[in-house]
């Protein structure tokens, strides 16, 4: 009777306490099996991210890919790419940190660490800006075609965003530089005994500490991530009205013989423009997916204090850490499985084998781009036998 009315008393308890529920209880399992493999697996995806956004950076820049949305996708790819690069090297020193080593542990490497810290927060933000950016543009050009055109939609405008982002996301994210400091921490820590430890900690000045999360979680993420679920949704109810309209006027063109090579075309235009929207659309599901339970987590601390960042937070952060960094590195894969434009000029310049005239006596005097432009000019005019010369067949719209 005595042990039933402890475990009953136990269970009572448990239920009056949903912290416990739901983070000791929980998160804190999650998160102890989760770490055997958080640093093997972020390590893989930053290799992958920084190489990937390297072939991303080359294709994007290249003359014939140069549209404003492809600068602004650039940007983007730079950003992830020193977010992953950067990443690279703070998982390697935490990684020697686990295993106890004393270099690591140093005040230099604190330093390091610090600052890594703190680059890594801007090159995730100036990524996640781009991604903003790049949901409005999109959306200007499809919702209002003819004036986005005129005003918005130009490289030279997308140039000059891409750099204000640079300049600006750096001033924002300044107040954050002043939550951690670097301490000397007691023997044990981590189950490492060394004579002196150093460590990252948070500011003395709570005040500080309590403002940057509440600025961070509500001012850099959850209204630009609550503004790009509106676009979002946007976005998507202006393709579904194109696509109507588009249905109703072959409806009405349908008999003309005349309208049936525009037709043709406009239906290839379309393909392309629905192509290019729907990886854009899952570009910003996924940065929405990342950011916006992340700065429920940032704006939560901000409110409930350091309790709720130890019982919630930290059993969430490396996890959180690992979405941010694959979401920084998928999207190679995305652009080469929905853009032919971008896998065709991928292969054009990274893969001459496969994609060089078979026939000699066009290429001495054409590059990969004038070949391909050469190709797509005369395509209509060239007997088949000529055309499959090119391996690497132009990409449809």
């Amino acid at each position: 009777m005595e042990n039933g009315a402890a475990v009953s008393s136990n269970e009572l308890e448990l239920e009056d306490d949903p912290t416990c529920m739901f983070g000791d209880c929980y998160l804190k399992p999650f998160s102890d099996v989760y770490d055997h493999i958080h640093i093997p697996l972020s390590l893989t995806i930053c290799v992958f991210g920084t190489v990937s956004n390297v072939f991303n950076i080359i294709v994007l820049t290249r003359k014939r890919m140069r549209t404003p949305i492809n600068v602004l996708l650039a940007g983007l790819s730079f950003s992830q790419w020193m977010l992953a690069s950067n990443y690279l090297g703070l998982l390697t020193v935490e990684y020697y940190r686990m295993q106890c080593y004393s270099l690591p542990w140093t005040y230099a490497f604190a330093w390091y660490r610090l600052i890594n810290v703190n680059c890594n927060v801007v090159f995730h933000t100036v990524a996640f800006s781009h991604t903003l950016v790049i949901a409005v543009f999109r959306y200007g050009a499809l919702r209002w075609p003819i004036q986005a055109s005129r005003y918005l939609y130009r490289t030279e405008l997308a140039v000059i965003t891409t750099c204000v982002i640079w300049l600006v996301v750096p001033i924002i994210c300044s107040p954050i530089f002043f939550t951690s400091q670097v301490g000397e921490i007691q023997v044990d820590y981590m189950n490492c005994s060394l004579q002196v430890m150093f460590d990252l900690n948070y500011s003395e000045n709570a005040t500080l500490v309590k403002f940057v999360f509440w600025m961070f979680g509500i001012v850099v993420k959850l209204i630009p991530s609550t503004l790009l679920s509106f676009l979002l949704i946007a976005l998507i109810r202006s393709l579904h009205n194109v696509e109507k309209r588009r249905n109703l006027w072959h409806k009405r063109n349908e008999g003309c013989d005349e309208l049936r090579n525009s037709m043709i075309r406009s239906k290839r235009n379309f393909m392309s423009t629905t192509r290019k929207t729907r990886m854009l659309v899952i570009i910003l599901f996924l940065c929405v997916a990342v950011e916006l339970p992340h700065g429920v987590l940032n704006l939560c601390t901000g409110i409930y204090g350091e309790s709720f960042g130890i019982r919630i937070y930290d059993h969430l952060g490396s996890f959180m850490e690992m979405l941010t960094l694959l979401y920084s590195s998928i999207s190679f894969v995305l652009y080469c499985s929905m853009s032919n434009d971008f896998l065709c000029t991928f292969q054009l310049l990274f893969c001459a084998c496969v994609c060089e005239p078979n026939n000699g006596a066009n290429t001495h005097s054409h590059g990969p781009n004038e070949a391909f432009y050469g190709q797509r000019k005369r395509q209509r005019s060239l007997p088949l036998s000529q055309m499959n010369g090119y391996l690497c067949v132009p990409s449809r719209p």
